[in-house]
């Protein structure tokens, strides 16, 4: 379609949408985004720009390694860059939640929630001047009564501050947005904590706003922040905005809030960073559900153009074609992994909160052990990769061994899986619900040798099994008598994070595997 003709259109659009008054030919400037930008499992975004670079940090839940860092040079394509932290900070034991990038004077920060040793939810801050080599931790740098997370620092004339949301600390103190100086080095908190905004529990906020970001534009400060229920099937996530002159306020919030609801083929969107590029155009990076594989599939990063009212001031968001195209539909590429390196591959992760894994890779082999977390827990070992469709297989090969149960697991949580395990001659369809194991078909193999599983998902959690035996034909397991092969994992939702595929170890002695693939139908 040439300019001319598209200009029309996109103004035939805006036309109807509200908003006349707005600068056309800016509008025409930004076209549809193929969203997601990026895929998989990559909730509360925050982003900045270092020079011609754009850096992307996500929430990892209790997934290590810890908050993966993704690069681009046009906010619309990400490369995977490393990781915030390889081994969780001494301070921490889990619910890494919400990385707040920032970037001063040579320095990366990385200001983020995480759960100490006691169970409070506090917010440490770890710098580098290298954001491709790790980060040092510098410990707690905030906590405030029973639960502060999501932080965000911004500089307002020269002065530094931070912003987070507190839980309440009494019956009769909801939850509130709070706000405080920062240290010129950004490590100490300075003066007195003041209030930014609190939830209201009447309106759509619902006694919850959390995942905020303030920027400036025309000479006030706007607060896009998140309310409602952010996560699982019955999320109902939204983003309003505030505005004040100062960051000590008064804040106004908008009384056209929500300004961003479900739309298209997304859910529950919200938790973002706003972020201007160098020809001045805003865009927000946030999170939301993909209805496809609802709500088995993690929260992905999106990207929509954000536009500024002229007569109000207030921000919004354009017409549904601009903030999105078409789901992204292109082929992807999968996973193959012959363990042929001597490292473990960087999108392998496990959930730090269940397993301590120990693994080698070593002539073409990965040995997989160590242990579990949990008492009586039904796997002592997973590793996981993040699916990035709802749909898709995975194979590994492996030998078997006699005292040792080894496969392929479909991974909801350490207590809830799906899976298909390999001992001596025999293999065996399994799910483990509510922590207990149950075997749902079993198969005797005439080899222990050169065995191929299989898996195939679709809607992120309907599962079917089927092995290969020294390169011979695919036979799929049935379940029942009737021939059905599908497992439903209906059970494998997890509020916090999406199914992810693997393979797992149930033995002391941990278990070797040949080679692991996910492809993409």
């Amino acid at each position: 379609m040439n300019k001319p003709i598209l200009f029309l259109l996109l103004t035939l659009v805006w036309g109807c949408s509200g908003n006349k008054q707005q600068d056309q030919v800016d509008q025409a400037s930004k076209l549809p985004i193929e969203n997601p930008v990026i895929r998989g499992e990559f909730p509360d975004p925050s982003v900045i720009q270092v020079g011609d670079t754009y850096y992307a940090c996500g929430t990892s839940n209790d997934w290590a390694p810890i908050y993966p860092i993704y690069s681009s040079a046009d906010l619309e394509n990400w490369e995977f860059e490393t990781y915030v932290f390889m081994e969780a900070p001494d301070w921490t034991m889990g619910s890494f939640w919400a990385p707040e990038l920032y970037y001063k004077d040579g320095t990366f920060y990385c200001y983020y929630t995480a759960k100490r040793k006691d169970g409070i939810s506090c917010i440490g801050v770890a710098s580098t001047q290298d954001i491709s080599q790790g980060f040092e931790d510098h410990g707690v740098l905030i906590e405030w009564g029973s639960e502060s997370i999501d932080a965000f620092v911004n500089e307002v004339e020269g002065q530094l501050y931070v912003t987070w949301k507190a839980y309440g600390l009494n019956p009769d103190k909801p939850i509130q947005i709070l706000g405080s100086k920062l240290s010129d080095n950004g490590l100490q908190l300075e003066g007195e904590v003041f209030e930014v905004v609190t939830a209201e529990a009447e309106t759509w906020e619902r006694g919850g706003i959390e995942g905020q970001s303030i920027v400036q534009h025309g000479g006030d400060l706007y607060l896009l922040y998140s309310g409602a229920a952010c996560c699982g099937g019955g999320c109902d996530y939204k983003v309003g905005v505030a505005r004040a002159k100062q960051m000590e306020g008064p804040w106004e919030k908008y009384a056209g809030n929500p300004i961003l609801t479900d739309f298209g083929d997304w859910k529950c969107p919200g938790h973002g960073t706003p972020v201007m590029t160098s020809n001045e155009e805003w865009y927000y990076l946030y999170h939301a559900y993909q209805k496809e594989g609802f709500p088995y599939m993690g929260r992905s990063g999106l990207l929509s153009p954000l536009s500024w009212d002229e007569n109000t001031g207030w921000p919004y968001f354009k017409t549904l074609d601009l903030m999105e195209g078409p789901a992204k539909d292109q082929e992807l590429s999968g996973i193959q992994d012959e363990f042929d390196q001597d490292r473990l591959e960087q999108f392998w992760r496990w959930d730090l909160a269940s397993f301590l894994p120990a693994t080698e890779v070593r002539d073409g082999m990965l040995y997989l052990g160590g242990k579990a977390k949990h008492q009586n827990s039904p796997i002592d070992m997973a590793l996981s990769v993040i699916p990035k469709r709802p749909s898709y297989e995975v194979r590994t090969k492996l030998k078997s061994q006699p005292d040792v149960i080894k496969g392929i697991l479909i991974y909801g949580t350490h207590d809830s899986s799906i899976g298909l395990g390999l001992q001596g001659g025999k293999l065996g369809v399994f799910e483990v619900r509510n922590g207990e194991w149950q075997e749902l078909a079993s198969v005797q193999l005439m080899s222990s040798e050169d065995i191929v599983l299989k898996a195939k998902v679709e809607e992120g959690h309907k599962v079917s099994f089927a092995y290969q035996e020294a390169e011979g034909e695919w036979l799929d397991i049935a379940i029942d008598q009737q021939g059905a092969t599908e497992v439903v994992g209906d059970f494998l939702e997890f509020w916090q994070w999406g199914v992810k595929p693997g393979i797992f170890v149930k033995g002391e002695e941990g278990g070797t595997f040949e080679s692991f693939e996910l492809k993409y139908p």
